[in-house]
Formats: C-alpha cells, sequence, structure tokens
C-alpha cells in the first residue's frame, strides 16, 4: 500500500474518531443538563404527612371544633394525611414522639410563653406537674428538668394549678425534621428566635409564628387563611403577607401603647420555599375560612423553671 493512500486511511479514522469522541462528549453534556440532581433550582421537598397539635382543646374556652375540621378540609383537600392530635394526648413523652417523625408540616395550636425572664420560649403540655417524675436520678423526667429541657407552666388566674412544658433544649434534644415547615400559633412564638432555631438546627426549614401575645380568636382565623394559602402553591412569604393582608395584626393586647402582633418566619432566607404535596393542588372557597369564632384566649400565661 502506498504512504499516500496510508495517509488517507489514517486521517480518516481519525476523523471517525473525532466524531465518536464529540458525539460521547454531547450525550454526557446533555445528561448533565437534564438531570433533576444538578438543577440549579432544585424543587422543594414533596410532603404528605401533616400533623396538628391542638392542645388548646384539653380547655373548653379554648375549644375550637370549627378550626379543627376546617384546617383538616383544606390539608386533606390538597393532599396530605392528616393526623389529628386533641389537647388530653400532649405529654411531654408526646412531644418526644411528634419531633422525631417525619412530618412535613406541623401546625401547634398551643399554648406558648416565654420562660421566666429568659428569650426562651415554653410550649405547654396537658400533663400536671407531677414531682414523682423528676424528683431523683431514676425518673422519667429527672434529666430533662435537671437541664431545663422541660420546665413548669401555669396560667395566672389558676396559679395552684401546674403543668409541664417543654424549651427550645427539649427540641435540641429529642429534635429530627426532615425539611418540616412548623407553624407555632401560640403568644410570642417568634418574639425571640431561640425556638424557631432550635427546630431549624434538628432540620426544620422554616417556623412561623407571632411576635408577640394573640388571642385563640385571632390564631385560628390567621392559621386557617395561612394554610389556605401555603397549600395554593404560594411561598411562605407570599402566604405570610397575604395573611396578613386579609386578617390584619392582633391588637387586642395593649393597643393603647401601639402594640401589636404580626406573623412572621424564621429563617428569612426560607421565604421562597413553598410546600409541594404528593397530589396535584385543588382550591376552597377562601371565603369558608372566615367562619372561625372561638372565645378569647386568656392573656398573661406564665412559665417558669422547675
Amino acid at each position: 500500500m502506498s504512504t499516500r493512500r496510508k495517509r488517507k486511511k489514517s486521517r480518516k479514522n481519525l476523523t471517525y474518531g473525532i466524531v465518536i469522541v464529540a458525539f460521547i462528549l454531547i450525550c454526557i453534556v446533555t445528561y448533565s443538563y437534564l438531570s433533576p440532581s444538578n438543577s440549579s433550582s432544585p424543587p422543594d421537598e414533596l410532603v404528605s404527612e401533616a400533623a396538628i397539635v391542638d392542645h388548646l382543646s384539653f380547655r373548653e374556652e379554648t375549644k375550637n371544633e370549627t378550626f379543627k375540621n376546617l384546617s383538616t378540609s383544606i390539608l386533606e383537600t390538597t393532599g396530605f394525611n392528616v393526623t389529628y392530635f386533641p389537647g388530653e394526648s400532649i405529654t411531654v413523652n408526646f412531644y418526644r414522639t411528634l419531633f422525631s417523625h417525619n412530618y412535613g408540616l406541623i401546625v401547634l395550636r398551643v399554648h406558648s410563653a416565654m420562660i421566666g425572664d429568659s428569650e426562651d420560649l415554653g410550649l405547654f403540655t396537658s400533663e400536671l406537674l407531677d414531682e414523682s417524675k423528676y424528683s431523683n436520678p431514676g425518673a422519667p423526667y429527672y434529666d430533662d428538668v435537671v437541664n431545663n429541657r422541660t420546665v413548669k407552666a401555669y396560667f395566672p388566674e389558676d396559679p395552684a394549678t401546674q403543668y409541664f412544658a417543654v424549651s427550645p433544649g427539649f427540641v435540641e434534644k429529642y429534635g429530627n425534621f426532615q425539611n418540616t415547615t412548623i407553624i407555632i400559633m401560640g403568644c410570642d412564638g417568634l418574639k425571640y428566635d431561640s425556638m424557631a432555631e432550635a427546630f431549624r438546627r434538628k432540620g426544620a426549614k422554616v417556623c412561623i409564628g407571632w411576635n408577640g401575645l394573640v388571642s385563640t380568636t385571632h390564631t385560628d382565623h390567621a392559621t386557617t387563611h395561612l394554610l389556605q394559602h401555603l397549600t395554593q402553591g404560594n411561598t411562605i412569604k407570599e402566604a405570610v403577607e397575604k395573611t396578613m393582608e386579609e386578617v390584619g395584626p392582633e391588637t387586642t393586647y395593649f393597643q393603647n401603647q401601639g402594640y401589636y402582633s404580626i406573623l412572621k418566619y424564621y429563617l428569612t432566607t426560607a421565604g421562597n420555599h413553598t410546600i409541594q404535596i404528593m397530589l396535584s393542588i385543588s382550591s376552597m372557597d377562601p371565603a369558608k375560612a372566615n367562619t372561625v369564632l372561638v372565645k378569647e384566649e386568656k392573656k398573661g400565661t406564665k412559665l417558669n423553671l422547675l
């Protein structure tokens, strides 16, 4: 074979090789571009499990069947599997289980207040204070009480009746969340960030709550609006803003001093987060959210360290 013919064959083979390599590179680049795992804006976590913790239902004056039924309906209509927990079941051990379960959304319709003079929030249980549960090292709550993870709670109108409550340290100890959205419906939920930060450090995506005192009437009314907006595909920021536009701030307490409570969310960087449900989203009549009427929560709830 002549040298010229060999050179032609060599150039031909080289051309084929370049074409093949180029084709492989194009395939790799195309796959990488289309692959969801490499998307620059991955979709939020899909969730399907929701919990409504209705601690307020354990007292006759703060029961609200309308809120229970409406909030459950909003969530179930949009694809959530909803577990409802009545007030009588809210104990220290209940919170341990709740905070380690893989819920995508947790609604805490729970009495809450600041612990003593600290910036830490306490979440009430319905479990009456029992010294035998923390009086010695072998008692079930001893370690939590010694480390201020479990504290004492009472209502000013009845200081003799005392309950257990849980602190941010309790969440730090037992929490295990996976991008969970948490709504704290009670007073002072986001007055300070300690409880929300504890939820975040244990894996929660965002925490929504009031920055001051709030009546049961107002928080029930606002939360149904909030759930409606969240389940319609709005971002956290949009849902909170729309709720405040529709319901307004809480002005029941210290109105003459210009004091009012508003809904906030933590962290602010989670404002673009959306809740994406497993099933397709369908809407309810927003007017239904305006039917929630309950008796006003007693103000001045107190918490103290044990």
